[in-house]
């Protein structure tokens, strides 16, 4: 991975965290720049939703539950992934960035690019489908030297 004079931002991301770094000019040494936290995807099902499902009554005698149309947690996991894309979309309006390198588990990977508009997209060099939220720094430089120089 050679960086040129544009700059580089790499995400790295899973459902609950997502830190933001920009490449320097020394080949694979990062700076973070933000992290952006969605404890809500951590919690139970239980947690995320009433203890009762609504009711409803209908004009005759006759009445209902309204039942759970989506998991709650999936709703939590793509409503994170939404607001990385409109933070990455945000920056690219105020050119804070040129290239873009992606690196998160392949669900969170589908649900993020689903929600990157067209001129974010374009801006993605390499997309990778790895879990390395967990990685130091140093260790996170390692794999992407490992990853990109294929």
């Amino acid at each position: 991975m050679k960086f040129d004079h544009q700059t580089t931002w790499i995400i790295a991301a899973d459902t609950t965290t997502c830190r933001i770094y920009q490449a320097t000019t020394k080949p694979y040494e990062l700076t973070l720049l933000k992290e952006l936290q969605h404890p809500e995807s951590k919690l139970k099902d239980i947690e995320l939703t009433s203890d009762r499902s609504g009711r409803y009554q209908t004009g005759t005698s006759a009445q209902g539950m309204y039942s759970q149309e989506s998991d709650p947690k999936e709703i939590e996991i793509d409503a994170f992934a939404r607001q990385i894309a409109e933070e990455l979309n945000h920056s690219r309006n105020k050119n804070e960035y040129e290239k873009l390198i992606v690196v998160a588990p392949p669900h969170m990977n589908g649900l993020l690019f689903h929600h990157l508009n067209k001129h974010v997209n374009q801006l993605v060099v390499h997309n990778l489908k790895n879990d390395v939220i967990h990685l130091k720094e140093h260790e996170l430089s390692e794999f992407l030297r490992k990853n990109l120089e294929k």
